[in-house]
């Protein structure tokens, strides 16, 4: 990700409700908690990468309709990994390191807002069951998720917004 396309935002605060409204907006309309991370990142800095986001389809509804860990979360850290992660294994330890921390900071913020990691515990209900599915959807089960993952979404557009400022300075 190009954080200086960010310039395009008069601050902050524009930049994290737009990143949250398109985020809430395209889970609605085509569903795919994981996903859906993806591609409003990829569309607000105008990229392309069907592999990245082709990579994320597994992870819905908590990873492969298993329930467990959340698809907002996954694919945040994703996002976050465009940035900060390593890009050979030549890095080693040092390089895995460096994108491990400010994903530990997106898993901490998540633990403290939502009761677990895992899609089951959030929702509470089994998204591979199909009429536990629907009775979950028929009840604002979407609203809920698209929600969680504008949550999601608007934390690590903060967190990138300040490495584009930190960038700025330097």
């Amino acid at each position: 990700m190009d954080l200086a396309k960010l310039k395009k935002y008069k601050d902050r605060r524009e930049f994290v409700e737009d990143v949250k409204k398109r985020a809430f907006d395209m889970e609605v309309a085509s569903h795919g908690c994981c996903q859906v991370v993806i591609q409003t990142f990829l569309d607000v800095f105008e990229q392309d990468n069907d592999e990245l986001f082709m990579a994320a389809s597994p992870f819905a509804a908590g990873m492969s309709l298993t329930g467990n860990n959340c698809g907002a979360l996954i694919g945040g850290l994703m996002i976050l990994g465009t940035v900060h992660g390593r890009r050979s294994v030549t890095e080693g330890m040092p390089g895995i390191l460096k994108g491990i921390k400010p994903s530990r900071k997106v898993v901490k913020y998540f633990s403290t807002k939502y009761p677990s990691l895992d899609c089951r515990e959030i929702t509470g209900t089994d998204l591979a069951d199909p009429e536990k599915s629907e009775a979950f959807f028929s009840k604002g089960g979407l609203e809920k998720c698209a929600g969680i993952i504008a949550d999601v979404s608007g934390f690590v557009a903060e967190m990138l917004y300040d490495e584009y400022e930190k960038s700025k300075a330097a």
